[in-house]
């Protein structure tokens, strides 16, 4: 049993070794990328949301 995990960790680092890294540029711009859509959305969906509360209040 021993040997079968030793060979799934011999397997794991083997992968990471094979793994390409994005760059520190890369991932700064991804995670801004990211982060900016989220709040695009976050402001699109309050709008929207804060619309049907006023149309729904006008209705009722």
């Amino acid at each position: 049993m021993f040997t079968k995990i030793k060979e799934y960790f011999r397997e794991v680092i083997s992968q990471l070794k094979q793994t390409t890294w994005p760059s520190k540029e890369t991932t700064k711009n991804m995670t801004l990328l990211v982060i900016l859509v989220a709040t695009l959305l976050a402001i699109y969906l309050g709008g929207i949301d804060f619309l049907l509360q006023e149309i729904m209040g006008v209705l009722i």
